[in-house]
């Protein structure tokens, strides 16, 4: 089926609702592999860097890392050696608490990620600037909602 063709509810609800979000996830995916291997790393250790970076000044324990990802201790233990490892991340003892540690970002690992992102964020940016304001609004709230089901899904198989 060609785009110029008008489609029934029924087909778009199977394009949007199955189709569309494993393709989506599929590539994701395989360019977060392509972008962790020029790093060394695997895309789940560079997805958990952007978590760490994301935090700004918050400070982020491992605990924090497997609550938001659904990893076991484990895994985000043997991630965070990883990282810190390829040098991207790096651990700090609380003051306060000497058994608890934060993980913090290098600089120089958020202007290295950075680098990588560079490209499909301009090209993400060029392709939302076709919308209407209107539009943009509907699939930045459709994208929200995409979050929310994938954190309760994530929650639930956790």
């Amino acid at each position: 089926m060609t785009h110029s063709l008008k489609r029934t509810r029924q087909e778009l609800l199977k394009r949007l609702g199955l189709e569309l979000g494993r393709e989506i996830s599929a590539e994701t995916i395989f360019f977060h592999e392509v972008v962790a291997h020029k790093l060394g790393l695997n895309a789940t250790d560079t997805r958990c860097l952007d978590l760490i970076s994301r935090a700004g000044a918050s400070a982020v324990t491992a605990g924090d890392l497997g609550r938001a990802t659904g990893l076991t201790t484990g895994a985000v233990t043997g991630i965070l050696d990883r990282l810190e490892a390829a040098g991207l991340v790096e651990r700090v003892r609380d003051s306060s608490d000497r058994r608890r540690v934060f993980v913090r970002p290098r600089p120089e690992a958020v202007s290295r990620l950075g680098k990588l992102y560079e490209g499909v964020g301009a090209a993400m940016m060029e392709l939302a600037s076709g919308y209407k304001t209107k539009e943009l609004e509907l699939i930045s709230s459709f994208l929200e909602q995409n979050l929310v089901v994938l954190r309760e899904q994530i929650s639930k198989l956790s």
